[in-house]
């Protein structure tokens, strides 16, 4: 017979909820942990339906989108509004995004990782990959100007056509043989 901790393992990719392991000084994970541990990295593609603000990381109030996708509707948690007027980041309703997101599977509750809104062609990069706010407590930009808004077209300029760069210049053939 199969223990249950080794079948949940194979089956679900990790322990059933009642038997968390015991960290490093032999306590348990609390939910919070064990939820953090439970989110995925995902993108979402959908239309802006709402916009509205909600109680995020710590006691910032955050801007939120619910983003409706061909999964369904997600509530999106973005970043302060204030940190979202600094770097001169806006989404409004009926915009097409994209966005890269820490799900919470059960709850369908997503924090933006990196948020593109396509209607406008702007990126920007809001959390690190280990779920970080790239803004301070008090609601200040903390990220570097890599992380800031930018155009898509202005990164990656000739894509498809050759802009200011002029021709470009090749070796000639070789002669051919004698």
């Amino acid at each position: 017979m199969i223990p249950a901790f080794l079948l949940s393992a194979l089956l679900f990719g990790g322990p059933p909820p009642a038997a968390l392991p015991a960290d490093g000084r032999g306590e348990t994970r609390t939910a919070a942990a064990a939820s953090q541990e439970a989110m995925v990295l995902r993108t979402l593609e959908g239309k802006v339906a709402e916009v509205g603000a909600s109680r995020g990381e710590g006691e910032l109030p955050v801007v939120t989108l619910k983003l409706q996708t061909r999964d369904g509707d997600f509530e999106v948690l973005v970043a302060p509004a204030e940190v979202l007027a600094d770097i001169g980041f806006a989404v409004a309703v009926g915009d097409q995004v994209r966005a890269r997101v820490f799900l919470e599977p059960v709850s369908r509750q997503a924090y933006a990782q990196k948020l593109l809104n396509e209607s406008k062609d702007l990126m920007v990069r809001l959390r690190t990959l280990r779920h970080e706010p790239l803004w301070d407590a008090a609601g200040k930009w903390q990220g570097s100007p890599a992380e800031l808004p930018s155009r898509r077209a202005a990164e990656r300029p000739g894509r498809g056509d050759r802009g200011d760069r002029g021709p470009t210049e090749r070796n000639p053939p070789p002669p051919p043989p004698m």
